[in-house]
């Protein structure tokens, strides 16, 4: 640094630095405050300070809308990025009276380097000067303070009362949970075909009406899965439902006697062992019929009919006899709108998935990640560097595919706070039980909206239950709570 002139201010100006490998997290959402600097005549505004791969940058405004300055004064502000053992420097920028700028355009700004932002002040007049400037990014930083010192006498240095940190950002330690593995990975598919047959009849018409489309749907459903290198089907269950028309009696011999003919005539298309078929039935769906009702705008004693299909001391064929007489108009709505729905084969395919490598699982993720453990998408994420684009969409697609799996949830947290998304990690922390990791996670989260008390609360709780990131993530507040009492009193810690 080439020798400056005798007249300087220093401003200092914290912000948080980024996570590793990824882009800023604030420690509190304060980037559009004012913060005010040299005795309150100019402000820093619009505060950015953004940590990306391999390079640091600041940018912000100095309104100096308020500061009057004589004009043979000369302010100059040294930005730098420390961690109090680091210490990395930044352009200055110099703000000069009218007769400084005058010796400056002379023969000053030989004293300056070329990167070095300068302006003249214009005194009682508007006046903006932004700064933007870059650093190669260093691992210390994603902990360090953005300061912006200031020489009181001109000599080089500075003394500890000329320092003001308008902001102190901290980026917390996360922790991530490795999911257990999965030991057999048990899935199923399944679906709902709508076949016709003829009245009162259990015999079925491949050709009859909508019935090609519909067996195509149980056929194809079986097949993907029969013909996947990566599953075993370990049994298919096809279950049949009838209409409340008629009695109960009847309906429960052509809901059984359907689905077994059903089942019969799709397992000589897939050929596939009777032994991994099995048949269920429900003789009338009133759980169908009651949803439909709910929901009918066309129903003209829509609560008079809930009412019957709810009351469980009726025979079940007195409601439906109930319904007809009592309420003719809705009836025929039923029989031509609501009772052909009701009338639907249910078919699930079970089947196990083999275990993956790393190598394979990362080509699944995209195209089936249906078939991966959570264990596999962990693997995964790791070959990606934390904080990443792809490393982040590893836990979104993991919780995804486990919406109500709390590993899944307080990983896919996690990611949103390094990724500074609060709003998306509170989300997920309310599904992501009360364990150690997820009482830390809640932690940084208050961390990063400026609620150091209540964080420190949950990093005591979750340190005690033996998490190391937590004990870390308190030893920066601790930090920060230290340097605070010493600015309050010159330099000195409180005595109590």
């Amino acid at each position: 640094m080439k020798k400056l002139g005798k007249h300087y201010a220093q401003v200092l100006l914290a912000a948080c630095l980024s996570v590793s490998g990824g882009m800023t997290v604030f420690a509190q959402e304060e980037a559009k405050r004012i913060a005010p600097i040299v005795g309150d005549k100019v402000k820093v505004e619009n505060l950015q300070v953004i940590h990306r791969e391999n390079r640091l940058v600041v940018d912000m405004d100095l309104n100096l809308d308020s500061l009057d300055l004589c004009p043979n004064r000369r302010l100059v502000f040294h930005v730098l990025v420390t961690d109090g053992e680091n210490r990395r420097a930044m352009p200055l920028v110099v703000v000069n009276g009218r007769k400084q700028q005058i010796m400056y355009d002379r023969q000053d700004y030989k004293d300056f380097d070329e990167n070095t932002t300068v302006v003249r002040r214009d005194n009682n007049s508007d006046q903006t000067v932004h700064y933007s400037a870059v650093l190669p990014g260093e691992s210390w930083m994603r902990n360090a303070d953005v300061v912006v010192e200031e020489d009181l006498c001109g000599c080089g240095e500075v003394l500890g009362s000329a320092t003001s940190i308008i902001k102190r950002m901290r980026t917390p330690f996360f922790a991530y949970i490795r999911p257990a593995v999965e030991g057999k990975k048990t899935r199923y598919v399944e679906g709902r075909a709508y076949l016709d047959f003829p009245v009162d009849k259990i015999t079925l018409y491949p050709e009859y009406r909508n019935n090609p489309r519909e067996l195509e749907k149980i056929v194809n459903t079986i097949n993907v899965v029969k013909e996947d290198k990566n599953t075993s089907i370990t049994g298919i269950t096809i279950h049949g439902y009838a209409s409340p028309e008629d009695t109960y009696e009847h309906n429960t011999y052509l809901a059984e006697n359907r689905a077994k003919t059903l089942k019969d005539y799709v397992r000589g298309l897939v050929e596939l062992p009777d032994t991994l078929f099995s048949v269920g039935y429900t003789p009338e769906d009133w759980e169908g019929l009651r949803a439909y009702v709910d929901t009918a705008d066309g129903l003209t004693h829509r609560e008079e009919i809930l009412a019957l299909i709810d009351d469980e001391e009726m025979n079940i064929d007195t409601k439906e006899r109930s319904i007809r007489a009592r309420y003719p108009e809705d009836y025929r709505v039923l029989l031509a709108e609501c009772y052909p729905g009701l009338r639907h084969s249910d078919y699930t395919v079970n089947y196990v998935v083999r275990a993956f490598t790393v190598e394979e699982a990362k080509a699944l993720l995209y195209t089936k990640p249906q078939q991966l453990s959570l264990e596999e998408m962990y693997q995964v994420a790791q070959t990606y560097d934390a904080g990443t684009p792809e490393f982040n969409e590893v836990f979104e697609i993991a919780v995804r595919m486990f919406p109500s799996d709390t590993t899944a949830n307080l990983n896919a947290a996690v990611s949103q706070l390094q990724m500074g998304n609060l709003n998306a990690a509170s989300r997920y922390l309310a599904k992501a039980g009360d364990g150690a990791e997820a009482t830390h996670a809640r932690g940084v989260l208050a961390m990063l909206r400026g609620e150091n008390e209540k964080a420190r609360s949950y990093f005591e709780r979750a340190a005690a239950a033996g998490l190391t990131e937590a004990a870390e993530n308190l030893k920066l507040l601790n930090t920060d709570s230290l340097m605070t009492t010493e600015e309050s009193t010159g330099g000195e810690k409180e005595k109590k």
